[in-house]
């Protein structure tokens, strides 16, 4: 194998809603892919409920073995997984128990950072290095996706909340993600089955930049990006594929860590465009690691090679795909 190829795989993110590594997902990690992320699947999502057969099932020795497998194929990886409050806690009874969202707000911030990192102690007790949380979104309106999903229903409780989960994740050893960057307090849809718009100007989502900022003053290691359209941009592009939002985050808000992707194959990122065009096109932005749900593990030798193919042809400057990786391996170490 080219150790162009070797690359592109190092960019690519899949999902898996099960606890073990398919033979698409072993010859991934076999062949240079250095992440993957534990997801749920939809109705766990959609409730926050990981279902009963699952928490009877997935015990901790079993974690504790496929997260050993993941690295023996992959040497030093990723391995992440969801650990919100007002959504999916995807380890669900196995680690110390998250604070509910009431709680959140009445025990102090001292306390809440505690509980914090004993869930995170727990879950890179479990081989897990790699949290795709807290929420830095503040909900303003109409918002079918995150509507009941959020840490605080204002700015400024939300910052707090945030640098505090941040802090406590960072005391236990592992990486935190701020998402979904730069915030969609207002959404038209729900961006992975229609294609939804944020139809905010820049001026009025500049506010909701705040969360992201305290996290990211507070160590985040991650910023996951949305995957809506943003009418802010003309024209209106999906968060997981904008230079110019990317570079809002780099920039202005001196991010300096890994720059991860919403699911590419969401509707409203992919809009009318291939799977593989929006991958080169993500990373061509300055995306770093690219989200694709389950639906797209049998594809990724065929997007590994037309990220090399993109490199080849002098579509994707080779110094940015060797620049993603080498993020992915500074937050895998």
């Amino acid at each position: 194998m080219s150790e162009l190829l070797r690359l592109a795989y190092s960019t690519l993110f899949p999902v898996t809603t099960q606890l073990a590594l398919s033979p698409e997902l072993t010859r991934f990690l076999s062949e240079g892919g250095r992440a993957i992320l534990f997801g749920e699947d939809g109705a766990e999502y959609a409730t926050g409920v990981m279902r009963p057969d699952r928490v009877i099932e997935e015990t901790a020795e079993k974690w504790r073995t496929v997260t050993r497998n993941v690295r023996e194929l992959a040497g030093n990886a990723l391995v992440a997984l969801d650990a919100d409050i007002s959504a999916v806690h995807r380890l669900h009874r196995l680690t110390a128990p998250l604070p509910t969202r009431n709680e959140a707000h009445g025990i102090g911030l001292d306390e809440f950072e505690r509980r914090i990192e004993a869930m995170a102690r727990d879950a890179r007790e479990l081989g897990v290095n790699l949290l795709l949380s807290p929420t830095a979104d503040v909900v303003a309106g109409q918002n079918p996706w995150l509507a009941g999903r959020t840490l605080a229903d204002d700015i400024d409780g939300a910052s707090r909340l945030v640098s505090a989960y941040v802090r406590g994740v960072k005391r236990a050893g592992i990486a935190s993600t701020l998402k979904h960057f730069p915030g969609n307090p207002v959404i038209t849809g729900s961006p992975a089955t229609e294609v939804a718009h944020v139809p905010l100007t820049m001026s009025a989502l500049r506010p909701y930049l705040a969360p992201f900022k305290a996290g990211i003053d507070a160590g985040a290691d991650a910023v996951f990006l949305s995957p809506a359209l943003f009418d802010a941009l003309s024209p209106p592009k999906s968060g997981s594929t904008s230079p110019e939002l990317i570079r809002l985050l780099r920039k202005e808000l001196a991010f300096a860590g890994l720059v991860i992707t919403c699911d590419l194959d969401h509707r409203s990122t992919m809009v009318d465009k291939d799977l593989g065009e929006v991958v080169v096109e993500a990373l061509e932005a300055g995306a770093d690691l690219l989200v694709l749900s389950p639906a797209a593990s049998p594809h990724l030798d065929v997007l590994a090679r037309q990220i090399e193919r993109a490199v080849g042809e002098g579509r994707l400057p080779l110094e940015r795909l060797k620049a993603a990786s080498a993020a992915v391996d500074r937050a895998s170490v």
